[in-house]
């Protein structure tokens, strides 16, 4: 009997045991599970049939762009819009030339994919018999300009005396890192080349845009400027710059070394941001967090061929 009684008190242990353990695992888990992954922010379709590819003229025209947010980066910001363009606006009437606000997507978590929702145009056709017109064929663009993030982070070796032969066997040895192809946004971090000496250390970061779209300086100023119909485009000193927020190291911000400090002009897509910890205190080497926060403004748009026959 008892030996009965201790199998069944080592087995009731033994299932505690593994419960505990399982749900250990399965909470670790979740704590490091990768969501920012990935090369884009926003990303946009066409409803089916929302334009068809023909309609006639006494019908109405209801435009559906479905929005879903790949990225990291909640949207949905004061001065985030999609615009409808390309047709002529005395044959589709209705349809505001200041867009429409893209409704808040938050981004994806650790615990969700990214969230998504539609934006609809409405326009009357105007009569195309009475303009002398059988049929009015067009090209209807999408248009989304909206604010985003990159938040790129990955672990670097800091050795205060690289040189140095008293240690014969170190921690960590400084390289380069490679951050794989996207944090869940448009503009990537690359990589991160690492240069040390004495109390120094040097990187190299390399930013490109994966994204497909355009990218522009942040700020509500511009996103007005990346319309459509705006009376004035973004220039030549607004385009292809991404704005540096923020690079720390070991939880040290030192994005004061860095050259340039803030704003960051893309050549063909691709920069290069320079960064120095210094005055690192004398001991052995280390292992610890870069992190490296960007902030810019972004666009990209779809298009959906429509051809419009007079009804009568």
């Amino acid at each position: 009997m008892k030996r009965g009684i201790i199998l069944l008190a080592t087995a009731f242990a033994l299932m505690l045991i593994s419960g505990c353990a399982t749900t250990t695992s399965t909470r670790d888990q979740g704590f490091v599970a990768e969501f920012r992954t990935g090369t884009q922010g926003l990303y946009l379709t066409f409803e089916q049939n929302m334009p068809p590819i023909k309609m006639y003229d006494d019908q109405p025209l209801e435009v559906v762009v479905r929005m879903e947010n790949r990225g990291a980066y909640t949207l949905g910001g004061a001065g985030d819009k999609l615009y409808l363009s390309g047709f002529d606006p005395t044959i589709l009437t209705g349809i505001s030339t200041f867009g429409e606000q893209i409704p808040e997507l938050e981004g994806k978590t650790q615990y969700n994919e990214g969230m998504l929702d539609v934006v609809s145009f409405t326009s009357t056709i105007r009569d195309l018999r009475g303009k002398g017109i059988d049929k009015y064929p067009t090209r209807l663009v999408a248009t989304a300009c909206y604010g985003y993030e990159t938040v790129a982070s990955a672990n670097v070796c800091i050795d205060p005396d690289p040189f140095s032969l008293s240690v014969r066997q170190k921690p960590c040895t400084p390289v380069n890192v490679g951050l794989g192809s996207g944090q869940g946004a448009p503009i990537s971090v690359s990589n991160v080349e690492l240069e040390a000496s004495r109390g120094r250390t040097r990187f190299r970061i390399t930013i490109n845009n994966v994204g497909g779209g355009d990218v522009f300086k942040p700020g509500a100023e511009y996103l007005t400027k990346c319309s459509p119909y705006a009376a004035t485009g973004l220039s030549y000193n607004e385009y292809d710059y991404v704005r540096l927020n923020d690079v720390s190291v070991a939880g040290q911000s030192i994005t004061s070394s860095c050259k340039p400090s803030s704003d960051i002009r893309l050549i063909s897509g691709k920069a290069t941001i320079y960064c120095e910890l210094n005055n690192i205190p004398s001991g052995t080497a280390f292992a610890t967090p870069i992190a490296v926060r960007l902030n810019y403004g972004y666009r990209n748009w779809i298009s959906r061929d429509l051809t419009i026959l007079a009804s009568r």
